[in-house]
């Protein structure tokens, strides 16, 4: 993996986090798309920015955000997945739980993430192979997941709006402490990147863009992301843009065991 394919992500994700905190302070003018998700001028900015961006960096390869769909060769060897504004929800309120994502596929396989969350300052960044790394206020650092590996010690982070029938059914095996819930994966899997948590589950399908940046920074700190089932994640553009299924992010110390308890609770 080239150098120059981090740079060049995390210099337009900060650029583009740069402008969704200084439109946060601004009237925000909001509206649906077709499949009834909330879009400020913020995601279309921040689309702008990072797609313009690779677009004229890397010429030869595809680019796929949440805002504008996929463009580029076909059959490109990299493709690059945007999240431009993950957890506009939260953006469209002023409140924590909004990040700008980028991440990289090498032939449908997740490389390179960054992850920005505008509002605390944190940027986690990842290549594959080479660890994963958390920057704030200038101070660069390498990052590892939790070691944690008793239920009653591990700590579970979801988004808001988890149904509440599911959170008590979960309890009763899960008895760790509980987070405050708030939105986007990237900041989800920054708590847990940084042994705030341990567990992430998700309660709702995803898209790719959601998970390929945050996928790779977890798996290099030491963490897993999968399926709530335990099954890969796969990134087949050839059958659309979307996982169609609820995932579960973990330390690693006991994901198969975690996968079989969670998958049984969420299906009920």
């Amino acid at each position: 993996m080239k150098s120059d394919f981090l740079d060049t992500a995390r210099s337009l994700a900060q650029r583009a986090a740069h402008e969704v905190l200084s439109l946060l302070h601004q009237p925000i003018h909001q509206e649906r798309k077709q499949d009834k998700s909330l879009v400020t001028a913020a995601d279309l900015k921040s689309d702008e920015i990072i797609r313009e961006g690779l677009r004229e960096a890397f010429p030869s390869h595809a680019i796929l955000t949440e805002e504008n769909g996929i463009s580029g060769p076909e059959n490109a060897e990299y493709v690059w997945l945007v999240d431009p504004l993950d957890g506009t929800k939260a953006f469209a309120k002023g409140v924590a739980g909004f990040s700008v994502m980028v991440g990289l596929l090498k032939h449908g396989t997740p490389v390179l993430g960054v992850v920005i969350d505008p509002l605390e300052g944190h940027v986690y960044e990842a290549i594959q192979g080479e660890g994963a790394f958390h920057t704030l206020n200038g101070q660069k650092t390498r990052i590892e997941v939790s070691s944690r590996d008793q239920f009653p010690e591990m700590r579970l982070v979801v988004s808001t709006g988890f149904p509440e029938d599911k959170m008590l059914a979960l309890q009763k095996t899960l008895t760790g402490p509980r987070l405050a819930p708030i939105n986007s994966v990237g900041i989800k899997v920054g708590i847990v990147v940084r042994q705030e948590a341990d567990i992430y589950i998700n309660h709702h399908s995803v898209h790719y863009w959601d998970t390929c940046a945050p996928q790779v920074i977890l798996e290099e700190a030491g963490g897993v992301f999968t399926k709530l089932d335990g099954s890969k994640l796969r990134y087949d553009l050839k059958t659309g843009f979307s996982h169609h299924a609820l995932t579960l992010v973990s330390n690693g110390r006991r994901h198969a065991e975690l996968a079989g308890l969670v998958s049984g609770v969420m299906r009920d």
